[in-house]
C-alpha cells in the first residue's frame, strides 16, 4: 500500500516562474519534485537536474545481444549443414550481414521498450502524487498551465507555499 501524499502542488502560467520555483525548491533540499507541462520543455528538465536517461543502455545491450545471437545462430546452422562448394569458405560473412543487422535492430527495439516500461514503473512507484479529487480532475496541465508537485512533511508546507508565492503561482493547493 502506498503512503498517503502530504505536500503542496501549484500551477504556473509562465515557464520561467516554474523553472525558478523548481530551482529554489532544489536549493532548499526538497526531494521528489514532480512537474506537469502541456508540452515537453528542456528548461524544466534542466531545473530538475535529472540525470541522463538509462534507456540508451537498454538499447545497446539489446542490440549487442541480437548481434551475437544472430551470428551464433548463423555459424551453428552453417556448420551443422555444411554445403561444400569448391574452395569457398563455409561461413560466408557478406551473406550474413542482413540477418545480423535485422536481429540487432529487432532486439534493440525490444530492449528499448522493455527498458522504458521498467523505468516508468520504477519512477511511478518512487514518486508520490496527490490523491485529492481536485488534483485528479485538474485538466489545465494538458492545455495551458505548468504544475509543480512537492511531497513534504507537514512542518515544511508553509516554506513551500512561500516559495510558490514568491514566483507568482496562480493556484496553490495543500494536501495533508
Amino acid at each position: 500500500m502506498k503512503k498517503k501524499f502530504i505536500g503542496v502542488w501549484a500551477t504556473f502560467a509562465f515557464l520561467d516562474d516554474t523553472c525558478d520555483s523548481i530551482t529554489s525548491l532544489r536549493k532548499a533540499n526538497f526531494k521528489g519534485i514532480t512537474t506537469h507541462s502541456p508540452f515537453p520543455q528542456h528548461e524544466i528538465e534542466e531545473a530538475l537536474g535529472n540525470p541522463q536517461s538509462r534507456v540508451p543502455f537498454f538499447s545497446l545491450i539489446g542490440g549487442l545481444k541480437g548481434c551475437f545471437f544472430a551470428t551464433f545462430l548463423i555459424c551453428m546452422a552453417t556448420l551443422d549443414w555444411i554445403l561444400p562448394v569448391s574452395e569457398k569458405s563455409i561461413i560466408s560473412i557478406p551473406s550474413s550481414i542482413p540477418i545480423i543487422f535485422e536481429a540487432t535492430v529487432i532486439m534493440a527495439v525490444e530492449a528499448t521498450v522493455i527498458g522504458m516500461l521498467l523505468l516508468i514503473y520504477r519512477s511511478h512507484k518512487k514518486h508520490l502524487f496527490p490523491t485529492s479529487k481536485t488534483y485528479r480532475d485538474y485538466t489545465r496541465f494538458m492545455r495551458d498551465r505548468f504544475g509543480v508537485v512537492v511531497p513534504c512533511k507537514e512542518e515544511e508546507i508553509k516554506d513551500i507555499q512561500a516559495i510558490f508565492q514568491s514566483y507568482q503561482a496562480e493556484e496553490i493547493y495543500c494536501e495533508k
